[in-house]
């Protein structure tokens, strides 16, 4: 697997499957340089600095049908030896934090299969998280988007509902909280942004940006609905560099999420 990461790694900085991975085929535009790690089902943008992805995306095409119902239990986190920052599981030992995937396992399970799921659990793919946050509001905010199990049946989330989607997800970070000795950055919130063809062929576009705190009602998670352009003034990750058409501006997911 560490051989297949590293080679998907160097084609990512050649932008060799740009076109399948991200929006317009361009990479978002970070504030900083990152280490771009690609894996079978997503890709991110690494902070060395901050030790946290500042985004992570994967893309769906095309209904998937029922998905395999792929259990968590057992997936083991791994660290990341892609990047130079190389954090463990120990280094969130004893912080009040939970290790809060960006690209998250259901989602990628749900349309890609166990395999791809267990990728996810790299920590290059994690943030400090409170975890009734990750539990809560954030949890709500990625069935809306990637759909949920529920009674033993499956309710298809935006993902299901779109000719082709991306699925964009980082940290706000700035506030200076950090954890452990190696001063991994707090995020102050949590943001997640969709573009997607609709069956139609209209290309649409929506984010949320939701406060990294607890007692946040899990059901208001619509509240923080916001745009794109939002998402670059907030973390300065600008998602469709070009910004192509009127997406910056647009927060269409309201018409179709409950």
């Amino acid at each position: 697997m560490k051989v297949l990461r590293i080679a998907l790694l160097m084609l990512a900085a050649l932008g060799a499957f740009a076109a399948d991975v991200f929006f317009g085929g361009v990479q978002p535009r970070s504030p900083e340089p990152v280490t771009v790690v690609a894996y079978t089902a997503y890709t991110l943008g690494y902070s060395e600095k901050g030790k946290v992805p500042l985004w992570s995306v994967y893309t769906v095409t095309g209904p998937q049908g029922e998905p395999e119902a792929v259990a968590r239990k057992g997936m083991p986190f791994f660290t990341e030896e892609a990047t130079q920052a190389r954090v463990t599981t120990r280094d969130y030992a004893g912080s009040g934090y939970s290790r809060g995937h960006m690209t998250p396992f259901a989602a990628i399970a749900y349309a890609f299969g166990r395999d791809a799921a267990r990728e996810t659990f790299s920590m290059a793919n994690m943030v400090p998280q409170l975890q009734k946050h990750n539990g809560g509001i954030w949890s709500r905010l990625e069935e809306a988007v990637s759909g949920s199990r529920t009674g033993g049946g499956f309710r298809p989330g935006l993902t299901g509902r779109s000719a082709q989607i991306w699925v964009y997800t980082g940290p706000v970070l700035g506030g200076g909280a950090t954890i452990g000795a190696r001063e991994i950055a707090v995020p102050e919130a949590l943001w997640k942004a969709v573009i997607w063809i609709t069956p139609a062929g209209a290309t649409r576009a929506c984010a949320w940006i939701i406060p990294h705190e607890e007692g946040l009602e899990a059901a208001a998670w619509m509240a923080y609905a916001t745009t794109l352009a939002k998402v670059r003034e907030r973390s300065g990750v600008d998602l469709v560099p070009g910004n192509p058409g009127d997406l910056d501006a647009r927060c269409d997911a309201v018409e179709v999420l409950p």
